[in-house]
């Protein structure tokens, strides 16, 4: 099956910049709603014709923690490659159970929000977990998706309701990025510590704030090449759409 560059451009960056900072963090580490951790396939081939599920996992990136777990919403019918050991049932609506407040050193969080109808909640639950680390991704601009899984799909964030979320629950914004292209979707990427002084060397060059806005108001601009990125885009899905119609 062919899968939508809207989709998986967005994920590629986001997975990209992930991997130049999950070494700095040890201790426990948990992926919050994680599904089966998979990355999802890169390679161009995969891109087009492989499957989408079938990426690295995501517990790899994360090379000095000491331990790795994913969580999942109980009624999770997706979840196949995770064993069982490695797993806890998890609802970001509900309170959390005392022996998980503060459990986790790092709490990472994968275009999970969108879809949680009570985000304040939900996102007040992700910072408890932490003692320390969120990163976290969400869409800016997604078209709807993943409702035929079962999954509804609530919400976007700009980044002034992230930050405020992460201000409101006693966090401090560590480093921030947005991927941007004229075909693909807009996905927002953030690190934030409830102990931003332990971070300071490691994030120096974190983008300010009014650059950031910039940025993600920046994205709808088309270059040449993303154009043609486009229109090639287009073309092999709708080659794809009619001979498979044909079946």
């Amino acid at each position: 099956m062919i899968y939508e560059g809207i989709f998986r451009r967005p994920r590629i960056k986001t997975n990209k910049i992930l991997k130049k900072f999950a070494h700095l963090f040890s201790g426990d580490v948990i992926n919050v709603s994680g599904s089966n951790d998979s990355d999802k396939n890169s390679s161009i081939l995969e891109y087009y014709f492989g499957d989408y599920d079938q990426g690295q996992r995501y517990k790899d990136y994360f090379l000095s923690a000491d331990s790795y777990l994913v969580s999942n919403y109980p009624d999770d019918k997706t979840v196949i490659n995770i064993p069982r050991e490695e797993q806890i049932m998890l609802d970001l609506e509900a309170d959390l159970s005392d022996e998980l407040v503060g459990r986790f050193d790092v709490v990472f969080n994968h275009t999970v929000l969108e879809h949680v109808f009570d985000v304040f909640k939900a996102f007040h639950n992700l910072c408890s977990l932490s003692k320390d680390i969120v990163i976290l991704v969400v869409p800016q601009a997604q078209k709807i998706h993943d409702y035929s899984r079962g999954y509804a799909d609530y919400w976007r964030m700009t980044p002034f309701a992230v930050e405020r979320l992460f201000k409101d629950n006693g966090m401090h914004v560590l480093h921030r990025e947005a991927t941007y292209g004229f075909s693909e979707s807009i996905y927002l990427f953030y690190i934030a510590s409830k102990n931003p002084d332990k971070w300071l060397s490691s994030f120096e060059r974190t983008c300010p704030a009014d650059e950031f806005l910039s940025v993600c108001n920046d994205g709808t601009k088309m270059t040449l090449l993303s154009f043609w990125h486009l229109r090639i885009d287009q073309i092999i899905r709708n080659v794809w759409r009619t001979l498979w119609l044909k079946k």
